[in-house]
């Protein structure tokens, strides 16, 4: 929980342009942060979505605050716009990687 509490604190003094212009470290650099496709995400996340009521966004917003660890959630409104997440992704499992096993 405290390391969710210090993503969005840390994202609350950024612009969205700021949040989507850091890039993640490695071989393979891209957007650290960034919006996610619904037919993305696993058959069981398109499911909760359903079971929520949110399936009517076409993408969600991940951020990403580790190796693995994601938050996601969904992005409403023009200015300002505002992040409401939805789920804690601990082990990566709401949008694998193609790589990933």
């Amino acid at each position: 929980m405290l390391k969710i509490i210090a993503l969005l604190t840390e994202m609350e003094r950024l612009t969205w342009r700021e949040i989507r212009a850091q890039l993640t470290g490695g071989k393979r650099r891209g957007p650290k942060h960034k919006f996610i496709p619904l037919d993305s995400l696993c058959k069981e996340a398109q499911e909760r979505l359903q079971a929520l009521q949110l399936d009517d966004f076409e993408e969600l917003f991940r951020f990403r605050t580790g190796n693995m660890e994601r938050l996601w959630g969904v992005v409403s409104g023009d200015a300002p716009r505002v992040f409401y997440p939805i789920w804690w992704d601990p082990d990566h499992k709401v949008c694998p990687s193609r790589d990933q096993n």
